[in-house]
């Protein structure tokens, strides 16, 4: 008996340590992405294009949370030109967000408070290896909660 009682004692220790609240997150988050991409240009009309062979832009994004179902998350980052769905995965101790898109964006994002930051990289998506050797970008995300 004196066994039993210990292993329970022992397990219900072990669910409180290890059992994390995985945050629900805010619906509604507004920010920017920065990046820098080798390639075709993401924004038409880029004044910062240059021959150098790279671009640079800064832009407004929104993000919103369409589904949570525990730690998984289905996602739409609105940019100027349209919107991007992604989908993404809440670590286990909740302070992070792991992102990808069906075209080859992945960014891992740290979440605290009200703010998700974080950086990621894509390659191109014309689904050639010309075009995927040719084109990449890296990306930096921050965003802060509307609601």
């Amino acid at each position: 008996m004196k066994k039993l009682y210990s292993f329970l004692i022992f397990s219900a220790f072990s669910v409180s340590v290890f059992a994390q609240a995985v945050p629900v997150l805010p619906k509604e988050w507004k920010g920017e992405i920065s990046g820098t991409s080798i390639g075709s240009a993401h924004v038409a009309g880029n004044p910062n294009q240059s021959a150098r062979g790279w671009n640079i832009y800064d832009e407004a994004r929104t993000l919103i949370i369409l589904r949570q179902e525990g730690r998984h998350l289905e996602m739409s980052l609105k940019n100027p030109r349209g919107e991007v769905l992604l989908i993404g995965t809440i670590s286990k101790d909740g302070k992070q967000i792991m992102v990808t898109d069906k075209g080859g964006v992945s960014m891992t994002l740290n979440f605290s408070g009200n703010s998700l930051s974080g950086c990621g990289a894509t390659r191109g998506v014309k689904g050639t290896f010309d075009d995927w050797f040719n084109n990449y970008a890296a990306l930096c995300l921050d965003l802060v909660a509307v609601k």
